[in-house]
């Protein structure tokens, strides 16, 4: 435009002499004249700036298409139908076909990002860009509507693969312990709480065990033995080996680990058994990896705190176990300190009463004795319950509640079971052959034994054995057994039926599940909780009771059993109630079983009164 304009110019200035000789044109072409060169001029202006606008543009176009081609981001525009209209090298290097952009929700790459959106609005989030070699890049995407002739997109992305690297760094580095991998201080006082919120009536306690080394001088040197952040990390590995997987695990200071016993493991009568076995287990520890000659180079100390007797929340708990250790490093050498000095003095005789046990089932100590169970219609025995005796050379003969939560604790009533059911295998046998054999035997059965997978399979190798039936045998289970959450206790209940045995709830009316268990477990009777029957006479409201559970049971069309009966009008009270198969010291006390031909000689005079 501006060499037109020079050039119209220039024609106008060498006509306007030729003009300009006639007088009366002079005035007449001076005003078209003066608008045509200042047309000129303006077009000249507008020229200019048009061009320079045009080159301001271009630069602009250059600068935009450096930033798009330089640009870490990934950008795409996307025309109305969401097809890909550009995209930028960051892009288009990453895809082998770009006629659906392989953009998604989730990080397996299974939904695609761009036909589930409703794009009526802005869209911003998190998705996943799968790139040509299979893998999948996190973005942080927004999407962004443009209003022009044709409805357009604008996709802009961001990698954010490192980012989410370094926060699951970050994450882990506060959740774990970067030397050993075991849990951190914080995720530790977090557990303890989650414990404590979990404790109910079932399980009602924790643990908590501090396991703390120190480096010692050798005695060849008065130099350390080894530097003991070298160990931490084999010692954290032995740790992890020789403890229970359910058990947390943690690292709680440098050279201290921590250990809880959650409440599903420490749910014993006497927990502080467990422990102490546990804590010296732990003290042990150093042995697994130092050499021979440095064994000596190390103290290891345990501290152990158990909610909610020495605490009521984490903090509580740890000072109590802090405070345990400070205990057990004065003593000079190994050793383990519980918080509460009274456990500390008990447990040593726990562990020498453990020891005799296990010796009284080496040594053949344990005996069976036979109470009788009276029917008050026919005044005949009609079977007998079990019940283990402990004659031990130190202690004297001793009863199941002096020693069967001790049994329960350490696992050794499950060995007590089997020597149980064996015996009265034994004795059956005989009874058989000498006509003497008066009904079932009755067997409690612990709550660990019945756990035992092969549970069902060592009773029935043991009838085979001794050539019994099972239908000679009731077992006695505590509702604790049909309350387990699995479906195993429902699974073995039917096989034990199958067998042929005759199974009986125990302490029925004291559980809180005693109604739901009669409807669905095969259950053949029931054995009234020995609460209801004592001081039944003085009470109107325990024989009402009494009497509603014996006709519950009489409806299901189940037996009843009551035992604990100590005089004539309880006998007589449950009798009339419907109950007729009674047990208790009234008729008799448990006998040993070479007194029980005495016994059946005697039997119609168990009742000093005809009760009728």
């Amino acid at each position: 435009m501006r060499p037109l304009s020079w050039l119209l110019m220039a024609g106008l200035i060498s006509a306007v002499p030729v003009y300009a000789s006639t007088a009366d044109l002079l005035w007449t072409s001076g005003i078209p004249l003066v608008c045509l060169l200042l047309l000129v001029v303006a077009l000249t202006i507008y020229s200019w700036k048009l061009q320079r606008s045009n080159t301001s543009l271009l630069i602009e176009q250059q600068t935009l298409q450096r930033f798009l081609q330089q640009s870490d981001d990934v950008i795409a525009i996307l025309n109305n139908e969401r097809q890909a209209v550009y995209l930028n090298p960051q892009l288009s290097d990453k895809l082998t076909d770009v006629k659906q952009l392989p953009f998604y929700l989730d990080s397996q790459c299974t939904r695609l990002l761009l036909p589930e959106l409703e794009l009526d609005q802005n869209w911003q989030g998190e998705a996943w860009l799968q790139v040509a070699d299979g893998s999948c890049i996190a973005l942080s995407l927004a999407i962004t509507q443009q209003q022009q002739n044709e409805q357009s997109y604008l996709l802009i992305g961001r990698d954010i693969s490192q980012w989410q690297l370094l926060q699951q760094q970050a994450e882990y580095g506060y959740m774990r312990d970067q030397q050993t991998g075991l849990q951190s201080q914080a995720l530790l006082t977090e557990q303890l709480q989650t414990c404590i919120e979990f404790c109910n009536e079932h399980h009602p306690r924790f643990a908590l065990l501090l396991l703390k080394f120190s480096k010692l001088l050798t005695a060849q040197s008065d130099k350390p033995a080894e530097s003991l952040q070298n160990l931490i990390q084999p010692l954290s590995e032995q740790l992890k080996l020789m403890t229970n997987s359910s058990y947390i695990l943690g690292r709680y200071g440098i050279d201290t680990f921590a250990v809880i016993v959650p409440p599903h493991l420490c749910n014993q009568r006497q927990p502080e058994i467990n422990l102490n076995r546990l804590g010296y287990k732990l003290l042990s520890l150093t042995d697994r990896i130092t050499p021979i000659g440095n064994k000596n180079a190390f103290q290891t100390i345990v501290g152990i705190s158990i909610y909610p007797a020495d605490g009521k929340n984490p903090a509580e708990l740890l000072l109590a176990a802090q405070k345990a250790l400070q205990y057990a490093a004065r003593m000079g050498h190994n050793g383990l300190q519980f918080a509460d000095a009274s456990i500390q003095q008990r447990t040593p005789e726990y562990l020498a009463f453990e020891t005799e046990l296990q010796k009284a089932l080496l040594q053949d100590e344990f005996d069976v004795y036979y109470q009788p169970r009276i029917s008050i219609a026919s005044n005949r025995v009609t079977g007998y319950e079990a019940l283990l005796r402990w004659h031990s050379p130190k202690r004297g003969t001793l009863m199941p509640q002096h020693f069967i939560s001790i049994a329960d604790d350490t696992g050794l009533s499950v060995q007590l079971d089997k020597l149980v059911f064996k015996k009265c295998c034994g004795q059956l046998q005989y009874w058989q052959q000498t006509g003497m054999n008066r009904g079932r035997i009755s067997l409690n059965v612990a709550i660990e034994s019945f756990k035992q997978n092969d549970f069902v399979e060592q009773l029935a190798a043991q009838l085979t054995e001794s050539g019994i039936n099972a239908d000679q045998f009731e077992l006695e289970l505590h509702e604790d057994i049909l309350l387990q959450p699995d479906s195993s206790a429902g699974k073995k209940l039917l096989q034990l039926t199958a067998l042929g045995f005759h199974l009986t709830l125990d302490n029925f009316g004291t559980g809180v599940s005693s109604l739901s268990a009669l409807q669905n477990f095969p259950l053949h009777g029931l054995k009234i909780a020995p609460a209801f029957v004592k001081d039944m006479e003085h009470n109107e409201q325990q024989r009402n009771i009494t009497a509603s559970l014996i006709r519950l049971a009489s409806y299901l069309q189940l037996d009843v059993i009551a035992s604990g009966i100590e005089n004539e009008m309880q006998a007589y009270l449950l009798h009339v109630m419907g109950c007729d198969i009674l047990q208790g010291h009234l008729f008799s006390k448990a006998l040993p079983a070479a007194e029980i031909p005495a016994l059946l000689a005697r039997e119609n005079k168990l009742l000093r009164k005809e009760v009728s």
